[in-house]
This record gives structure tokens, sequence and C-alpha cells, in this order.
């Protein structure tokens, strides 16, 4: 019985080398045939880099976000007009520019990973201290290649705190980093460079929003702001999304997600994690901090409304007016002065004979 089984064993081993022989060889760890590059040395799309990054279609390249800026940018020449037929040109605009946002914020998130992945070999601990992409871009900016965290302490100091200065530093020093190839280095540059170019293209699709808020929803922007109006519009998609969004889910639009350097006090925002953009709103700036959110309570309420009257007058053709939004923020602004007022002191009474 064992005999056979030792037979058996040997059968197995003679058919596993035989398999081996048909292996496809390999060149420096790589197959041969399969190195994702072309006669002229250009790595082909969809193909793994030298640092293990597949590389994607960027969305500034895309043909779709290059013509809608284009007609944002003669819209913005040709100056403000009264015809019914700019109007709607204008709004059909503004609901692509929402869109176009809502993809850069995407795409933002997305280079920041990239930016992260390439920059890790270096310093691992940086992505986990400095959350912002843009701080941790500049910070990348200021530090490069170089390994000693200290002597660019000075620089960082413009960017950033001296409690994230202090900790980085700390950081620098312990860290399992090592240098950065010169091919690494252009990467990450690269990376840097890109994420200029999405922050750029972010704002001049913001402000071109902004100009266009306060003709489109008076209210709202009479209520909140137009910079505020806008990033609620391209969070939700439009006038008509933002108006059947009820206000308990208006206050956590834009609320920043927990994550561990939030929880151990090194989130580079200081927006509250139950709270959102109306957080930003000035009546809720204006309140002590104990009644904030309280305020943005009350004001995600009176938004409801003033988006729902905007979106009800563009519906039915009416004239749009910032009356509504001007008559909610006075109530508001009259009911947190009231909060703030101290309590009125009890007044003395005789006791009854």
């Amino acid at each position: 019985m064992a005999d056979c089984l030792l037979d058996d064993l040997d059968d197995l081993s003679d058919v596993g080398e035989e398999d081996g022989d048909e292996s496809p060889a390999f060149e420096d760890g790589v197959p041969s045939g399969a190195d994702g590059g072309d006669p002229d040395g250009h790595a082909h799309e969809g193909k793994p880099s030298s640092t293990g990054l597949k590389p994607r279609p960027r969305l500034l390249d895309d043909q779709g976000l290059r013509s809608h800026l284009t007609s944002i940018r003669a819209v913005c020449d040709n100056g403000t007009s009264s015809t019914k037929e700019d109007d709607d040109h204008q709004h059909t605009l503004i609901l692509s520019t929402n869109k176009h946002l809502l993809a850069i914020s995407h795409e933002i998130h997305r280079t920041h990973l990239d930016l992260c992945r390439l920059y890790n070999p270096k310093f691992p601990e940086l992505e986990d201290l400095i959350t912002d992409p843009y701080q941790y871009r500049s910070a990348i900016g200021i530090l490069q290649n170089e390994m000693d965290v200290t002597k660019k302490n000075e620089e960082l100091n413009a960017i950033l705190s001296s409690n994230q200065i202090i900790t980085i530093s700390v950081a620098g020093s312990t860290t399992t980093g090592r240098p950065l190839t010169d091919e690494e280095m252009r990467q990450v540059n690269e990376t840097c460079a890109y994420l200029d170019q999405l922050k750029l293209t972010q704002t001049e699709l913001s402000t071109f929003v902004e100009s266009k808020m306060e003709s489109w929803a008076p209210s709202v922007c009479a209520l909140i702001g137009p910079s505020l109006a806008a990033q609620l519009f391209a969070s939700t998609g439009g006038l008509g999304e933002l108006s059947k969004i009820p206000a308990c889910n208006l206050q956590l639009i834009g609320k920043n997600k927990s994550t561990s350097a939030s929880r151990g006090g090194m989130a580079t925002n200081a927006r509250s994690q139950h709270a959102g953009y109306l957080m930003e709103c000035e009546l809720v700036q204006r309140c002590p901090n104990y009644l904030k959110m309280k305020a943005m309570k009350a004001v995600a309420g009176k938004l409801a409304l003033a988006a729902r009257t905007d979106h009800v007058n563009c519906e039915a053709g009416r004239a749009r007016s910032a009356a509504v939004g001007r008559k909610f923020h006075g109530e508001l602004k009259t009911k947190f002065n009231k909060w703030e007022e101290p309590d009125k002191a009890q007044s003395v009474k005789a006791l009854p004979k």
C-alpha cells in the first residue's frame, strides 16, 4: 500500500515538472510581452505604471467639460440679458455646472488618494496627519524629498498650525519612509500640478454659479448667501432637487466624515461632524458656540421653505423675488438675539396675609 502511494506521488511530481516547462518567461519580474508598453516605451492606458498605479482618464481632458467651460466663459463675456431664451440657457448652464462641480469633487478625492499612494513610500504617516487634500498637497510641495522635516518647519508654518507642525516633525523623525527616486518624485509633482488645475477649474465653475444664483434663487441667496447656495446646489443637483429635501436632511449636506484623524483631534476642518455647509452660514456663525447647532436647525427649516418658494416661482413663470428670503433672515436674526438675552430676574412678591 505504501509503495503504491509513493508511485502516485512520483507521477504527480513528473506532471508538475512538465507543466512548469510551459510557464511564460519573466524578465525582471514582468511577463515577456505583457510589459504594458509599445515599442517606443510608452505605457498603454489601463496598464499598471512603474509605481503600481493604473493610469486612468483624467477629467480635465474630457471634451464635455472643455465645451462647458467655453460656454460659461462666453456667457460671462456677453454679460446679462433679459430675454427668456438667455434665461433658460443660463439655467441649463447652472444645472450642468453643478453636475460638473460634483464630478470635480469626486476627481479631487481620487487624485488625493493617488497622491497619497505615490508619496506613501517617502512619508506614510503624513496622510493621516493632514486630511485636507489641498493642505496635503501644499505640504508635499514644501517637503518634496527632504527627509529632515525640521528643516522645513518655517515654510510649513504658512499652511499648518503649530500643533500640526510639531506632530509632523515627531512623525518625520521616526518615519519608516525612504527617499523617492527621480521618477517617483516626477509623478508626485505631476499629480500635485493636476490637483492645482482641478482646484482652479472648480473655482471658475463655482464663481459662475455664484454670479447667477441671486437672479435664479433670490430667496435662498438672501437667507444664506450666494456662495453657500452654490455649494448646496452643487451637492444636490439644482433648485428642484434642493426644494424636495426636508429640513432635517438639509443641515447634514456637506458634513464631514469621521476619520481616525478627526477622532484623534488632528482634523484640519473645524466643522462639526454632525453639521454640513449650513454651519458656515453668517447667521449661525454670529451665534455663540453653545447655540450654533440650535441656530443651524432653525436656518435649515427656513431654507426648506425659501427653496420651495423659489422653485414654485420658477415653475409657474412668476417674477422671482428675494422678499421671502429677506423676511426669514430678519425673523431668524431677531430670534437669535432673543436667545442670547439673559433670563429676566424673578420679581419678589409679597406673601399674602
